[in-house]
């Protein structure tokens, strides 16, 4: 046991620790010695999930733990209508719920939001607010996070992407260049990572 804590302190001796490798090493040592590793955020996790719970919005959320963080990935039109940057009201109550214990539970972590979109050019929807699906992500990402600020969140650990139809999770064409909606459905995405560990200038470590 005095090995380990020894162990530890040289670790925290270093003038910057990579904390992903940080939170493995901890597992692993934990491991070693018989111990119960626990996630850092495991009650705020239990806590989002009964949350969602609670809006019956189970099967319109995935949900992804690592060492990380934790990672909701908003399916399909939760939370805007398409080509609209208008968070949905049913979008707003979730958020409502979100938020607070975010504040209460997670104050000093990082919220990073993504905005995603399907490969359809904004023309062929007769679309004229943006020029393009970058603009699209990137405003909705920027919706989600002016509500969180506006809730109390802290706004030097929150960061915005838009990714438009960059980062595809299911192909969204077919081989013969053919739409698939189902598939664009669920490219058409927002994203909220949880992280654990977050620089001081609002970029996730």
């Amino acid at each position: 046991m005095t090995l380990l804590v020894g162990f530890f302190v040289m670790l925290l001796s270093f003038s910057k620790i990579d904390a992903d490798q940080f939170e493995k090493i901890k597992r692993a040592t934990t491991e070693v010695f018989g111990g119960e590793y626990v996630l850092p955020f495991e009650q705020l996790s239990n806590k989002l999930k009964e949350v969602i719970k609670e809006q019956n919005l189970s099967d319109q959320v995935v949900f992804t733990e690592n060492d990380q963080g934790i990672t909701l990935r908003f399916r399909g039109a939760l939370f805007f209508d398409s080509g609209s940057s208008d968070l949905r009201p049913q979008a707003k109550n979730l958020l409502d719920k979100l938020v607070p214990v975010l504040i209460q539970e997670a104050k000093d972590f990082g919220v990073v939001i993504e905005g995603h979109t399907d490969n359809v050019p904004l023309g062929i929807l007769g679309q004229a607010l943006f020029p393009s699906n970058w603009e699209l992500s990137g405003v909705r990402a920027c919706t989600v996070l002016r509500l969180f600020e506006e809730r109390g969140f802290n706004r030097q650990h929150l960061k915005a992407i838009g990714w438009g139809d960059t980062r595809p999770i299911v192909p969204n064409e077919d081989g013969k260049g053919n739409f698939l909606q189902d598939n664009q459905a669920q490219n058409r995405r927002v994203v909220i990572k949880i992280l654990k560990y977050f620089e001081e200038n609002g970029s996730p470590s």
